[in-house]
This record gives C-alpha cells, structure tokens and sequence, in this order.
C-alpha cells in the first residue's frame, strides 16, 4: 500500500527541495502534504498549486497527524526541543513511521552525543527508542547524511569564499562527511519506500563525499583558482565562549558557538558501513558540488 506522508517545516532551507522531490515522485504515494500554522498557510500556495496538500494545525495536536502514515520533522535548533512532543502527537494521531530531524552526522560515536550542540537530538533519540518499546508497529528512521555540502565550507564554519580566508575552530586533519542537498532529498524520498528491516529503528548512512579540512580547503582552492589565509584555532577558544553564552542565558549564542566547532574539529561525520548501494544513483562529490554553485550551474 502506497504511504500517506506528512511534512513538518516544509518552508525551511531542506523542507522546500524534500517537498519538490516527493512532488516529483507523488504518484508512488497516497498522499504527501505539508502541516501549516494557519497564519502561514500562504507560504505554501505554490506547492498547493503541483498537488501538495496542506494541513492546518498544530504540529502538537494529534489532530494534524490523522490520516499519515510517515510523518518528517524538519525542525531547526530553535525548535529541535519540541520533538518528543512531536513524536507523541503523531503516535496519538496514528502515524506509525517518524523522520526526526537527524540530517546531519552520527552523534552515536563516542565525543560527539555528548556535545551541548546535539543534546535536543539525542534527547529526541532516546524519546523515540522508549516510544518504540511502548507501541506496537511504530518505527523509526534516523537520515545520516554527514554536512549538506553547500554548507561545509560556510561563514558558520569560520569559511569566507569572498575574502579567500578560513578561521576555524578545529583542526587541518580532521575529517567532514558530506552530501549535496540534491541528494539528500532523493536519499530520503527513496528511502521511504524500501523495504524496513527487522526492528524498529533503522539507520539510513549515506554520504556523498569524506575527506580532511585540509583537503577540503585545496578543493576549494582549486575551484575558485585562489589561495587561502587560512587559521585554525583551537576549538577550546570557541567552549570558551559557549560556556559565558550559557552563563548570561544567551542559548542561541550558546548553540552558536558550539556549532562553529562541529565541522572543523571533527564532529560531522559518517562513518562506514554506508547504504549507498541501496540507492539507484550516485551522489554529487563535493568538488562537483562547488563546481556547480561557484558556476552558477
């Protein structure tokens, strides 16, 4: 039976691509819509206009959830915490397949779910592994997909392509997994559609690229034909920071600072066994992605 798919922060920076690609592939399912604060319902005429339904309501009220099978929680920091509400709605509203918003690197590793800038997704991991005791025939799918490559080399990583110069907090040879948000979304809307193992949590590891800062830094040389002044700085410089953001109550200081670290230092990675062969495609490489976006292609 085709699934009912219901997408929350359709409006963000990885909602608007996802919602073209299921648009895309809309006749596989039995409905794919967006769930809308009513005040914001305007946002999304465009995609009510290719087939999109949009739902009215509260990502809180079991209401939203009736009549979706897979639910995709594409919540930002600000409102990360809010998952396992999220996550009891929808079981409450009788979906019975969740997408929290993972997206990103593996915090299972050992050094990385401690850091303060995954605490909500580890939180949002250990609500969905207790749901999935407690009710039968929920599941769960986490999205490890590395940085979206167009992000890997932004100002939030201490990257300047304008001015050619890097001060980052972390080091030459730590390591960065990447995907192109293209692929991402052609990740997760086939994934939807493969077969679930045994169990109620499945993984999904993909990436499109993995390599050091260091090489990172020569491609980006390489691609836009210039040198860079590039710093390193050490990561403790940034804590530093965190912990006076957190002291003075000042949270989204506090979250910024801890991310300025998280890919020069290591942290964003996905390491093997991938499933990239379950895929039907080859994902962009980073030198491709840059390629396309320094071009204009």
């Amino acid at each position: 039976m085709a699934p009912s798919v219901l997408i929350i922060g359709a409006s963000g920076s990885l909602g608007r691509p996802l919602v073209a690609e299921f648009q895309k592939h809309k006749s596989r399912f039995a409905r794919v819509a967006i769930l809308s604060d009513p005040a914001k319902a305007h946002k999304f005429a465009d995609m009510q206009k290719n087939g999109i339904e949009v739902v009215l309501g509260s990502f809180l009220d079991f209401k939203s959830y009736q009549g979706f099978d897979v639910v995709f929680a594409l919540t930002g920091n600000a409102a990360m915490r809010l998952q396992p509400a999220m996550i009891d709605a929808a079981i409450a509203g009788g979906a019975r397949h969740f997408y929290p918003s993972e997206f990103g690197t593996d915090i299972s590793q050992d050094g990385v779910w401690q850091f303060r800038y995954f605490r909500d997704k580890v939180v949002t991991r250990d609500h969905l592994r207790a749901c999935a005791k407690d009710t039968p025939g929920f599941r769960y799918t986490l999205m490890l997909v590395g940085s979206f490559s167009e992000w890997a080399y932004s100002e939030f990583s201490g990257v300047n392509t304008e001015k050619h110069t890097i001060e980052a907090y972390g080091y030459p040879d730590a390591e960065i997994s990447v995907t192109a948000l293209i692929d991402i979304v052609r990740y997760t809307v086939e994934s939807t559609l493969l077969p679930f193992p045994e169990g109620q949590c499945r993984e999904i590891r993909v990436r499109g690229d993995h390599m050091t800062w260091t090489q990172l830094i020569a491609l980006l040389e390489e691609v836009q034909g210039v040198k860079y002044k590039v710093t390193f700085i050490d990561p403790k410089e940034a804590a530093k920071e965190q912990e006076a953001a957190r002291k003075r109550g000042d949270e989204e200081a506090e979250i910024m600072w801890a991310g300025r670290t998280i890919g020069p230092s290591g942290k964003v990675t996905v390491p093997e066994p991938l499933d990239n062969d379950k895929f039907g495609f080859t994902p962009e490489t980073l030198k491709q992605t840059m390629q396309r976006l320094f071009n204009g292609n």
